[in-house]
């Protein structure tokens, strides 16, 4: 049966029974509690579908082997970070685990003894994720839970570490999910998480200066589509500080937020987190001109897109004038590590 037949059937056809090693966290089943578990050798698909299946995961920024080493590196020094050893046999539970490339298949590799609940709302992605574990010969290790961020129904105190790697900013309401892993863990457990930050705010500055100066420039315009890629990033990081979660148009925002430390901080604690560290992914002297190159090229969908020396410029003037140290209290994209 394939995983999209999977996915089309009854919720009846989508229960298997439980792994040993998972009862404890599901000590009355899934199926009281309206979840469902998929298992990794229950899968397969024809190309049709694994294109479908590639096009949900793309659209979930996913990728391929090279975005799976990038992501083992971050959730690597998130580990160190933590104190967790690898060579723990506890349980992950990781939270909208998409198609698995940025967090099943690095996890798998981190942790080798440890085994892995997959969780997506989405059945594409799940199918995706959880068969990735037979390529990977670990299928004894992973099973897959049909369920919001939020709604995964563990016990509580009975999973080791939560992971959300592309999670918390995607979401509503993301204190829901701050709370739903708080219960999950048991005492002394941790939770990482990566997210984006409201240090976002410097480039937004440096975009409108660019934006204004590029009317004054018309000997050395900046292009149509990169002109219009950076006042989309100025809007974007406008509408994702402090959003307004009552404009219409919230509920369709694919990624919501942009976190301040200190907000973070405070709602941890309050669901019981007695640890809160907070690590940037980047804080070299070139931040601001590499970020902005990036950003450009993939909004225009043109690896060869360029930005005039001018602009390259003004970029400079704020990588000199936010040293490092700054950097890593303005984050951009950073980890947070939770200890319960």
């Amino acid at each position: 049966m394939s995983a999209l037949s999977l996915a089309a059937n009854s919720v009846g056809d989508l229960r298997h029974d439980l792994p040993a090693w998972a009862s404890a966290a599901f000590p009355g089943g899934l199926a009281q509690e309206g979840g469902n578990v998929w298992a990794p050798h229950d899968y397969s698909w024809d190309m049709g579908e694994e294109a479908q299946i590639n096009q949900a995961a793309s659209n979930r920024s996913g990728g391929g082997p090279a975005v799976s080493l990038h992501f083992e590196s971050l959730l690597g020094a998130a580990l160190a970070r933590s104190g967790v050893e690898t060579s723990t046999e506890g349980l992950l539970l990781d939270l909208r685990s998409g198609d698995g490339t940025r967090s099943i298949v690095p996890w798998l590799s981190l942790l080798p003894r440890a085994h892995v609940v997959a969780s997506d709302p989405s059945s594409l992605l799940l199918a995706a994720a959880v068969g990735r574990a037979r390529s990977l010969v670990a299928e004894d290790r992973v099973m897959g839970v049909l369920a919001e961020p939020d709604r995964v129904p563990v016990a509580p105190g009975s999973v080791d570490l939560v992971s959300g790697v592309a999670c918390l900013h995607e979401l509503d309401d993301p204190d829901l999910v701050l709370a739903a892993a708080a219960r999950a863990l048991r005492p002394g457990g941790v939770a990482i998480f990566l997210a984006p930050f409201d240090g976002h705010g410097v480039l937004r500055l440096a975009y409108e200066r660019i934006c204004a100066e590029a009317a004054l420039r018309p000997d050395d315009p900046l292009e149509p589509d990169v002109a219009q890629a950076l006042r989309a990033i100025v809007d974007d990081i406008a509408r994702r500080t402090l959003p307004d979660r009552r404009d219409p148009t919230f509920a369709q925002m694919e990624q919501k937020w942009l976190f301040a430390r200190e907000s973070l901080e405070v709602a941890a604690r309050g669901f019981g987190f007695r640890g809160v560290d907070f690590a940037t992914h980047n804080d070299h002297e070139t931040l601001y001109r590499d970020a902005a190159t990036l950003q450009v090229r993939t909004l225009t969908g043109r690896i060869d897109a360029a930005l005039p020396s001018w602009v390259m410029d003004i970029l400079d003037g704020f990588d000199r004038a936010l040293r490092p140290p700054v950097k890593r209290l303005l984050m951009l994209e950073g980890t947070i590590v939770l200890r319960r």
